[in-house]
């Protein structure tokens, strides 16, 4: 869990979701084994780009992470407002895209939060560092030890951008994204969906979203979003694949079983 004073969200999946059966009915995988050396390769990984001070990341790579740090929200429904007024599109056309953002993302919220407080995986902040886990109800304090001597834990590592209060596993961001990525292309019927996304400028206000990133494809978009939660030291990379694994099944399935057309 995170280092924070309490765990957010836990209600999220158990609610009904707006077109999936079930929250919970796609599940990834279980997590990496503790004993695997794709997790001994995954935990230095995050461990050598995620950190605040002192990481591998270039320039780009940091700005990358921290432009993904925005409000997803205020994020995607600027692109659906964008595309509309960039395609001329009728306010039925427009309603259906806003739609097809908002519903289908609040499924991938909702299914990924079953996942979260399913598995209950340990953020990059608590593997890396166990005494920055505080008193939450699910674990000790300090943090669980990983009890694999190839993995090296170190006292004081933080991560470059604030983690979230929820657990690790699968990434959020991932499955929404990928969730969204889905739509862009079902609406615009291309998987080259060529539009622009705005995000955290880190020279800029807090809450800002001056800075804009351009992708050509939706595969683009989901490659990107599991570098910069990995880069922002808030996921591992097997976490973030599963998000968006996970975010194009639900947006595969709501948009078989809603938004088509209707004679």
């Amino acid at each position: 869990m995170a280092p924070d004073a309490s765990v957010c969200s836990t209600w999220v999946g158990s609610v009904r979701p707006f077109i999936l059966e079930k929250a919970g009915q796609f599940q990834p995988s279980q997590p990496v084994p503790l004993t695997s050396e794709r997790w001994v390769d995954q935990f230095n990984e995050t461990k050598l780009y995620g950190r605040n001070t002192g990481s591998v990341r270039t320039p780009e790579q940091t700005a990358i992470a921290l432009f993904w740090t925005a409000n997803t929200t205020r994020q995607y429904n600027r692109v659906a407002r964008e595309i509309a007024s960039a395609r001329s599109l009728s306010i039925l056309e427009t309603a259906r895209l806003a739609a097809m953002i908002n519903v289908v993302g609040a499924d991938a919220q909702m299914s990924v939060y079953n996942s979260k407080y399913r598995f209950l995986f340990w953020r990059p902040v608590t593997a890396i560092d166990p005494s920055a886990v505080v008193a939450d109800g699910f674990g000790p304090v300090p943090g669980f030890d990983d009890r694999n001597p190839a993995t090296f834990e170190e006292a004081g590592w933080r991560p470059l951008a604030t983690t979230p209060n929820h657990p690790e596993y699968p990434a959020a961001h991932g499955s929404l994204t990928s969730a969204m990525a889905k739509v862009l292309s079902e609406f615009l019927g291309t998987e080259h969906i060529s539009v622009d996304i705005h995000g955290f400028d880190a020279n800029g206000l807090p809450g800002n979203l001056n800075a804009v990133r351009h992708f050509n494809t939706a595969e683009q978009l989901r490659n990107e979003i599991i570098e910069a939660r990995l880069w922002a030291g808030l996921h591992y990379r097997f976490s973030g694949v599963a998000g968006v694994v996970l975010g194009r099944k639900v947006a595969h399935y709501d948009l078989k079983h809603a938004f088509q057309p209707i004679d």
